[in-house]
């Protein structure tokens, strides 16, 4: 695909959505999925996709995500950050074309960082007035994972095509997210909607409870002896939630009208804790 292509097929996409703020959204999303494919099918490295980015492509949550999280699938010291970043940029030119995208990366301890910038595509599909205008999704692979992660493969299908996309499962991001959740040093409101949005699958989803202790050994935390533990420690975050804090983080990203947005935030708390009880039953009974 070349990148009149790309505009000509997202604009007959998203041609009946008159929201400027949500094609912005839907364009970023269609580039990580342009990313990902490049990712997944012209690179040699084995890489796992997981985070919030991964919930939205293969759940289709109600909410939208900036980056891309990727993890090896155990620790590498040596992992040829230029040489991965070099095949992703190449992508660029072999696998698609015609994108104006510069990219930066960082080896910053164990995670490597790169933020891609793409040119002109929001004056290009009307969103922006200025041609100077970039658009920017940011990168992030773990070099140094956690262990005991759990895997599946998905499917995903973007405008140049279907490609399949090796990701961590439904427990393991979960017990991501719990981490994310418990060991943030700051709260972030979009971690607590994807806390929702999982306790709400209830018996469907089980944490995977070793990944997420090996989160906590890894960041220096004590770990957790029991399901009912973890969540018990979730209620008191929980229970002490910013709503001005949630809403300034997650407001920009949800697909709700603004009055159903205040009306979840209003409910946020007690409908959480409602959901942390069942979650915590629903697994003991089983």
């Amino acid at each position: 695909m070349n990148y009149l292509l790309f505009l000509q097929a997202f604009q007959d996409k998203y041609k009946g959505i008159q929201n400027t703020q949500m094609l912005f959204q839907y364009l970023r999303e269609e580039l990580q999925y342009l990313i990902l494919q490049i990712l997944y099918t012209q690179m040699s490295y084995p890489i796992y996709f997981m985070g919030g980015t991964k919930l939205r492509l293969s759940y289709r949550i109600n909410r939208f995500s900036e980056d891309i999280d990727l993890a090896l699938k155990e620790p590498d010291k040596s992992f040829p950050a230029q040489k991965w970043y070099d095949e992703l940029m190449n992508g660029f030119s072999s696998k698609v074309t015609g994108f104006q995208v510069h990219g930066k990366l960082n080896t910053n301890r164990n995670v490597i960082k790169t933020t891609l910038s793409f040119a002109q595509i929001l004056f290009d599909t009307g969103l922006s007035p200025l041609k100077s205008q970039t658009i920017k999704i940011k990168i992030e692979l773990d070099t140094n994972p956690p262990t005991s992660a759990t895997y599946e493969k998905r499917t995903y299908r973007s405008l140049n095509g279907d490609y399949i996309v090796n990701t961590h499962d439904l427990g393991t991001t979960f017990a991501g997210k719990l981490a994310a959740v418990l060991f943030r040093e700051y709260q972030k409101g979009r971690d607590y909607y994807d806390l929702q949005w999982y306790l709400q699958q209830k018996t469907s989803v089980k944490m995977n409870f070793a990944y997420l202790n090996a989160n906590a050994l890894q960041q220096g935390k004590k770990e957790f002896k029991n399901e009912k533990e973890v969540l018990s420690a979730i209620a008191k975050n929980v229970k002490t939630l910013n709503p001005d804090l949630m809403r300034d983080d997650l407001e920009r990203f949800v697909v709700m009208s603004p009055d159903s947005f205040e009306q979840w935030l209003a409910n946020y708390i007690p409908e959480t804790l409602e959901l942390l009880k069942a979650y915590l039953s629903s697994h003991e009974s089983r």
